[in-house]
């Protein structure tokens, strides 16, 4: 795979494909990178890619495209000619990209993830598409019985599902199991096509952690998980053990925002030679003392080195 390649990211003007094309442009060697959103892109954030193209560590800034776009809609020609002229494919966007996803918000990202990966294993040009998973497709560890079968480091991208996080903390119990649907369905819709193309197009499905909007501390991780969701702090939980036990399981899933598009972009340019198969899962958290999530498929199959540790305060 080579380092010098043109990117197209959707949801590329959310948390997650923000911070990801603000690092490709300052720092791949790409001579494209394409952002493909649902809502308008603003002056301001065509400008602020723009700068940090031309702020190029490899000195070749790449040219830069916000597409507004239907993800939903197969024939929309915007973004599927947009993936006509890309080596690389990364997926954030989602109808609802938050574990209170409703079943109607997860149908649709299904259909987009369908209509996306199925469109990249189709173009000529694509070589790797990358799917961003989730910690959730294995939420059901968080407790027990799940809980007391994981050790640290134990947890595995081939340890057995357990889709959806339960909130039992939260009143009334939150449930992630629609959100978490929709990713396991995209990691068996990446592992269907990468069998299906033989190689021409290789799969990264990334069961990323915990990256929160904005400056993404370890200070502003609570037992949520959720920035969206609020339940106070221990000393006012009707469960106070409940709301601890909660809390750590949610700071050992940290993925801190260098963490972040490091992964994704060894992701991106990762060569595949070495793989099990056409397509595979990692985890994708920061090196998290004490964390039952193993990264030793990301470290061996992506040359993932993370930097931060949330014990140690991050970064």
């Amino acid at each position: 795979m080579s380092s010098s390649r043109s990117v197209a990211v959707t949801g590329g003007l959310g948390n997650l494909g923000t911070k990801l094309m603000l690092h490709l442009a300052r720092t791949s060697p790409c001579t494209r990178l394409v952002g493909l959103d649902v809502r308008a892109p603003s002056s301001e954030q065509l400008k602020a890619l723009q700068d940090a193209a031309a702020q190029n560590t490899t000195g070749s800034a790449p040219a830069i495209e916000l597409l507004e776009c239907d993800l939903t809609d197969l024939h929309d020609r915007r973004w599927r000619d947009a993936l006509q002229r890309v080596q690389a494919v990364v997926h954030f966007a989602a109808l609802n990209p938050y574990p209170d996803a409703s079943w109607d918000d997860a149908a649709v990202s299904i259909d987009m993830t369908l209509n996306v990966a199925l469109a990249a294993a189709e173009s000529p040009a694509v070589e790797r598409f990358v799917f961003a998973t989730s910690n959730h497709v294995m939420g059901r560890y968080k407790d027990n019985p799940l809980a007391a079968t994981v050790g640290p480091g134990t947890l595995t991208p081939e340890s057995p599902l357990g889709v959806g996080t339960v909130w039992a903390e939260t009143d009334p119990p939150l449930d992630a199991t629609a959100y978490s649907t929709t990713k396991m369905v995209g990691e068996r819709i990446c592992r269907v096509l990468g069998t299906h193309s033989s190689g021409s197009t290789t799969f990264v499905s990334a069961r990323i952690g915990w990256c929160q909007p904005g400056a993404n501390r370890p200070e502003t991780l609570d037992a949520t998980g959720d920035p969206g969701i609020q339940i106070g702090g221990a000393e006012t939980h009707p469960d106070p053990e409940g709301y601890r036990r909660a809390e750590n399981w949610f700071r050992l899933m940290w993925l801190s925002n260098r963490d972040f598009v490091h992964l994704f972009d060894r992701a991106i340019n990762a060569d595949a030679g070495a793989w099990p198969a056409p397509a595979i899962v990692v985890n994708g958290m920061s090196d998290n003392t004490g964390m039952a999530w193993s990264l030793d498929e990301a470290r061996r199959y992506l040359g993932y080195q993370p930097s931060d540790d949330v014990n140690a305060g991050g970064q």
